[in-house]
């Protein structure tokens, strides 16, 4: 079993950029998910200039943060239908000291009948207008026909993310085997430092020994005033991280 990441989403421009460089280097499996929408992030909001400006210190630093946008509402309906956001391109243009993607991985968080069915065709043709970045499609009962035929026609790469919640954090009564044998797996909804173990064994006695996969926390993490919190965070990644050293078998 190889844990390959420990999503921990939410941070915002209320999060201090020095001390995600810090958590990232006692954890390197670690990766910070970032939520935009144009409510969230026009180029007049204090998102955006948190983002440039984090942007501009691991550049100073010379660190390649990992990091996956989240792309939600507007911006994800747009994404999906192939129409240009100006300040979506240009943070999806932004390269780390590596030279690669500043946000390595992009996740989709359509729902349909929440956001409009996307036309697989024009979705597909859009993801691969980035062949440079890894995608998330969130697989849940309203996108699951979607997401297994665009799979099946085999033309773009997928990460998969089960959460049955939608994003509201909810624990499942059980977790999801993998749909997919061959694509990376990751799992959500109401993981937290305390239930991490636990649920890592569930999700591990679902996947093959040998299988990549990881696991992504937002709402347990968040501290009293309902913003990002490093000891929760630093909590859930160690305890992720002591499962993973103990349970790999790669």
């Amino acid at each position: 079993m190889n844990l390959k990441y420990v999503t921990c989403s939410g941070a915002n421009e209320y999060t201090d950029a020095e001390a995600l460089f810090n958590l990232f280097a006692e954890f390197p499996m670690i990766e910070f998910g970032i939520q935009v929408s144009g409510e969230k992030c026009s180029f007049a909001s204090d998102r955006y200039a948190w983002l440039i400006a984090l942007h501009k210190a691991a550049m100073r630093k010379k660190i390649a943060l990992p990091l996956s946008l989240h792309l939600n509402k507007d911006w994800v309906e747009k994404f999906c239908a192939g129409q240009e956001v100006a300040e979506l391109n240009e943070l999806l243009n932004l390269k780390n000291a590596q030279g690669k993607p500043f946000f390595q991985r992009i996740q989709l968080n359509f729902k349909i009948g929440r956001e409009k069915r996307p036309n697989i065709k024009i979705l597909e043709k859009t993801m691969l207008g980035f062949p440079s970045l890894r995608f998330i499609l969130s697989y849940n009962q309203k996108n699951a026909v979607l997401i297994e035929k665009l799979y099946q026609r085999k033309k773009v790469v997928f990460d998969c993310l089960y959460d049955e919640s939608w994003g509201e954090g909810v624990l499942p009564k059980q977790r999801m085997a993998p749909v997919f044998c061959d694509v990376l797996q990751g799992y959500a909804g109401g993981l937290s430092p305390e239930n991490v173990t636990q649920e890592l064994d569930e999700i591990a006695s679902k996947l093959p020994c040998d299988a990549q996969f990881y696991i992504d926390a937002e709402g347990k993490i968040k501290g009293n005033d309902g913003h990002f919190s490093f000891a929760n965070a630093h909590d859930f990644v160690e305890n992720a991280y002591l499962w993973g050293k103990q349970n790999s078998c790669l």
